[in-house]
């Protein structure tokens, strides 16, 4: 009923994920990523089309590995490389 935006943090960064997106690497891409404004991250898990065909509201759409992965697995290599960024064991 309302845009899917309403309850975002206001200013924030709106980033999708998407095998189509421009590739990076994770451990490289969250340390260039300022601490604020806070960021947001959209995973799709869409059986059919893909996340940038829905979400007209993000500001870029990258892409984490050169093949498809499951959302699992990408949320895995976000927070990993999150981790390390920060220094969580």
């Amino acid at each position: 009923k309302n845009p899917i935006t309403d309850p975002l943090p206001v200013g924030c960064r709106k980033i999708c994920t998407s095998v189509k997106g421009k590739l990076v690497s994770a451990s490289e891409y969250v340390p260039k990523l300022p601490m604020e404004p806070p960021t947001v991250f959209v995973f799709g898990a869409m059986a059919h089309g893909s996340v940038e065909e829905v979400v007209d509201w993000a500001e870029e759409c990258i892409a984490l590995s050169e093949y498809p992965l499951s959302g699992a697995a990408a949320l895995g290599r976000l927070c990993a490389a999150y981790e390390n960024h920060l220094g969580i064991l």
